[in-house]
Parts: structure tokens; C-alpha cells; sequence
């Protein structure tokens, strides 16, 4: 669905002018996600999840997180992430990052920004 000017200031504002997902100031250009996903056609004639595509399924996200996050659930991305997290760590990489100080990896879940913005909320 195509959002209004109105529409989008507002889903902007969702959570304090920020990225649902990683909690980025959001500039100029960003994205309205669809939590839960729709994919359209290659060929532009329609969508699969159409009942999806609604204003209270969308959450205001930076450009990075949205390609990122694709057309997956927010589990399957919370999960994408914490694989990346483990893949990270166990590379050559990761391991000499850790080791000088440079990456300070937490084994903490993966909370998204919007989730600890409406649990401060409550």
C-alpha cells in the first residue's frame, strides 16, 4: 500500500524517528517495512500475503536494516542475526577483533529497538 505524506510522517514518529530494528536515527531516506512480510511478484501484477500489506503491519526502518531484513518474519531475522553473531565470532576475523579489544561481542538475545522502546513504554 502506498502511504500518504501524512501516513508516513507519522509511522516515522512510530518510534521516536528511528529504525524499528537497529535504532538508528532515520534520515531522509527510509523505509516502510512490513513486519510481517509481503512478496510482490517479480513482474509487478500483484503480491503473495496481500492481507498483510496494512499501516499497523509497517514499522519505520533504515535503508540497511530493510534490505537485510528481506521478506522474513522478525523471528527468522532475529534468528539471521544471531547466526551471523556466531559465524562472526568463530571466523579468523572475529576471533583477532575480540582478542584485541576492538569487538566486545555479547551473548545477549537479540532485542530489536522497537521492542525495548514500547517495553520503556509500559
Amino acid at each position: 500500500m502506498a502511504l500518504t505524506k501524512k501516513q508516513r510522517a507519522v509511522l516515522r514518529m512510530k518510534f521516536g524517528g528511528r529504525c524499528a530494528y537497529c535504532g538508528c536515527e532515520l534520515g531522509d531516506k527510509w523505509h516502510a517495512d512490513h513486519v510481517k512480510p509481503v512478496l510482490r511478484h517479480m513482474n509487478g501484477s500483484g503480491m503473495i500475503h496481500a492481507e498483510n500489506d496494512t499501516e499497523e503491519n509497517m514499522v519505520p526502518a533504515c535503508h540497511p536494516c530493510n534490505l537485510h531484513k528481506h521478506c522474513n518474519s522478525l523471528e527468522d531475522y532475529r534468528r539471521i542475526i544471531g547466526d551471523g553473531r556466531r559465524e562472526f565470532l568463530v571466523s579468523g576475523k572475529g576471533k583477532a577483533l575480540v582478542r584485541m579489544g576492538l569487538v566486545d561481542m555479547k551473548p545477549d538475545p537479540v532485542v530489536f529497538w522497537f521492542e525495548r522502546y514500547q517495553q520503556e513504554a509500559l
